[in-house]
């Protein structure tokens, strides 16, 4: 019960100085995987559980007093201002992301009774928000980095002629990224039984659990990787007499990890030369350059809302006119 909850956040928060926020930010984490129709991403929920473990470690070491009575809008400023390992600051997006983490926090510390009000609330940045629900501030609007179509042809080309047990799937992995957009936890969850490479479609679940159909006919590059990756991975899930129907495994035949994908995407982006025109690497610039794809191959605006899994269509039209069309010297 919420009266339980409370009890027990007053005894666990008001004693960080001989006990770990674990319990309170275990309670914080359940909350935000099941108190919202549309759930937050596992990928958020990990960012604001580290911020909420932060800032309450931050609060024990700045003050003799418990939380809640420790609190005050000083000391929230302060750890939103304070810079990061050795001293950094963190980027603006960052630090867009630790104001929203708090503000969930605090959203959450209200609904069950802990503290009467949010800090979050009387910061200027919240003017004009609506009351009762958790937000953060505003990023800094970039436009997202793709890559050109000749840089598309020379990474594809340098993994084709990559050695290693990896290559197959990679290559896969990252033509595949190209057609549909996938996200990098999407790349984990994909499934078999979501594919269909004969019409070029796949259903994928993605943000806030949400389910989407993704149509690629438009690119028909991931054909012949995605063809040669089954034939591998059949023979993977052979070898150690597995059954899974994850589109991707390891070579043990497990599920990927989020971090692993991340690291080959970005290993090959490395030897491709590519890297160093990117600020970030990873499945997202796969991400970026696909809806770019998409927008430069003539298909439908909705239709590529719907490939990506936007909300907003505004969110969208970004990607407008990023790449040149097809056949310049780019």
């Amino acid at each position: 019960s919420v009266a339980t909850l409370k009890s027990n956040l007053y005894t666990k928060i008001g004693s960080l100085s001989v006990t770990t926020p674990a319990f309170a930010v275990d309670a914080f984490e359940n909350w935000l995987r099941t108190a919202f129709a549309s759930p937050y991403s596992s990928k958020t929920i990990r960012v604001y559980c580290a911020v909420a473990t932060g800032f309450l470690r931050y609060i024990d070491s700045r003050s003799e007093e418990a939380f809640p009575n420790a609190l005050d809008d000083d000391c929230v400023i302060a750890f939103l201002r304070a810079p990061g390992v050795g001293g950094k600051p963190y980027s603006r997006a960052y630090q867009v992301l630790r104001h929203s983490a708090l503000c969930a926090l605090f959203h959450w510390l209200v609904e069950t009774g802990v503290v009467t009000d949010s800090p979050m609330e009387r910061l200027p940045r919240h003017t004009g928000r609506r009351p009762g629900t958790p937000g953060g501030g505003n990023r800094p609007k970039r436009l997202p980095p793709v890559l050109m179509w000749r840089d598309q042809r020379h990474l594809l080309q340098v993994i084709d002629s990559s050695h290693g047990p990896a290559k197959v799937r990679d290559s896969a992995i990252v033509s595949l990224g190209l057609a549909t957009g996938l996200r990098n936890e999407e790349i984990c969850n994909a499934t078999i039984s979501g594919l269909d490479l004969h019409y070029r479609r796949m259903r994928v679940v993605g943000k806030g659990n949400k389910e989407r159909l993704i149509d690629f006919s438009h690119d028909d590059r991931a054909l012949d990787p995605m063809r040669a990756w089954l034939k591998t991975r059949a023979e993977v899930l052979q070898q150690h007499e597995r059954e899974s129907d994850l589109l991707f495994i390891s070579r043990a035949g497990r599920r990927l990890s989020g971090s692993l994908v991340y690291q080959q995407v970005s290993r090959h982006l490395q030897s491709a030369g590519l890297a160093g025109k990117l600020k970030r690497c990873g499945a997202h610039v796969l991400r970026h350059t696909a809806a770019s794809v998409m927008f430069a191959r003539g298909v439908p605006i909705l239709q590529i809302k719907e490939n990506l899994g936007h909300e907003d269509l505004a969110t969208t039209q970004i990607y407008a006119h990023l790449l040149p069309p097809e056949g310049e010297a780019m």
